[in-house]
């Protein structure tokens, strides 16, 4: 059929019109099993789900199991449905793109009254690799293929303002702002938080003091404000602000990832800016970091201006440093760390 987006995935799952086979996949977790189970819900009556509707762990499934499955006559509807969790398709490809026989031959005779959905979870697809892309173009043949990547940071702001008008509450845009500055931008987590504002205001319009007394701060945004306190000089802020996280069981690891990106974002955009070319341009050269999150760039294009090209170049070779002693070497992580920040209070 066709390469669908999330729009056009709606869209289809609302007309009633199903496709024999589904394959899911992206990098945004909570809508890809969001669109997952409105396949099941809809194609399956709730009446009838013991009977029709068949949730299956890819880990511990096999052809046969999948086949019986999509086999199966359904009760009282006009579908059954089987949703099938992380299950590793590209075993059944070969060299040069040959399919296995048998799982061809299960995938392209898929009876009318069955509905088969390969939902990727936590398994990646790299539309690069030559096994991925043949059973991206296998399904795109068959039946269905969507790519459900994470929303932009608008989309995210017009989503938490409806969701919040739906539970009775007013949320202004720049609050929706606030909580996924606090939050980050994970949507199962997002709607989460959201939904305890909603709970603690009760009604009506939500304010600062509602999220401040409800919304947890996620750990990369904790992190991210330390390196805010280094840009800005604040070394008893930033030393404080370690400590807390280490409170936290933080790993030093995961701290210098974080730290390690905000710097490496204000390099990019000092360097593409030296070159006079427009720092949105990373958008394009970096699609996976930047693209639909043009507000990174624009922090890491505040936050830089304190910086010359030389002293990013000098943090590349600290933030490098530390991750060096912290792989290799039998240094105390948080020791390390420590040295890191000092290191880079000092540019």
């Amino acid at each position: 059929m066709a390469q669908f987006n999330e729009d056009a995935l709606k869209k289809q799952i609302k007309s009633g019109e199903f496709a024999r086979v589904y394959f899911i996949y992206g990098n945004e977790g909570y809508l890809k099993q969001h669109y997952a189970t409105m396949i099941c819900n809809t194609t399956v009556s709730k009446d009838f789900a013991d009977f029709n509707l068949k949730k299956l762990d890819g880990k511990d499934t096999s052809l046969n199991e999948i086949y019986d499955c999509i086999s199966s006559f359904p009760m009282m509807s006009d579908y059954s449905c089987t949703l099938v969790k992380d299950y590793t398709l590209t075993d059944f490809v070969g060299d040069r793109g040959k399919l296995d026989s048998e799982f061809e031959a299960v995938i392209t005779d898929i009876p009318e009254t069955s509905v088969l959905v390969f939902w990727m979870d936590t398994i990646e697809v790299d539309e690069k690799n030559s096994k991925w892309s043949r059973l991206i173009k296998l399904f795109d043949e068959l039946g269905v293929c969507a790519k459900i990547d994470k929303r932009t940071r608008s989309a995210l702001e017009k989503l938490l303002v409806s969701s919040a008008a739906k539970k009775g509450c007013t949320l202004s845009r720049d609050n929706a702002t606030y909580i996924i500055n606090l939050v980050g931008e994970d949507m199962s987590t997002l709607q989460n938080e959201l939904h305890k504002v909603c709970a603690f205001a009760g009604s009506g319009e939500i304010n600062r003091d509602h999220i401040d007394k409800t919304v947890i701060v996620s750990v990369e945004t904790k992190i991210f404000q330390l390196s805010r306190m280094i840009v800005k000089g604040e070394a008893d802020q930033a030393f404080e602000n370690l400590g807390n996280l280490f409170k936290l069981r933080e790993e030093p690891i995961v701290i210098l990832s974080v730290l390690a990106k905000a710097f490496v974002d204000m390099y990019r955009v000092k360097a593409i800016k030296e070159t006079g070319v427009p720092y949105s341009r990373l958008s394009e050269d970096f699609p996976s970091a930047y693209k639909g999150r043009g507000f990174v760039l624009d922090n890491a294009a505040n936050d830089g201006k304190g910086y010359s090209i030389t002293q990013l170049k000098n943090a590349m070779d600290i933030l490098s440093d530390a991750d060096r002693r912290l792989k290799s070497t039998g240094e105390d992580g948080k020791t390390v760390i420590e040295e890191l920040i000092l290191r880079l209070l000092r540019l």
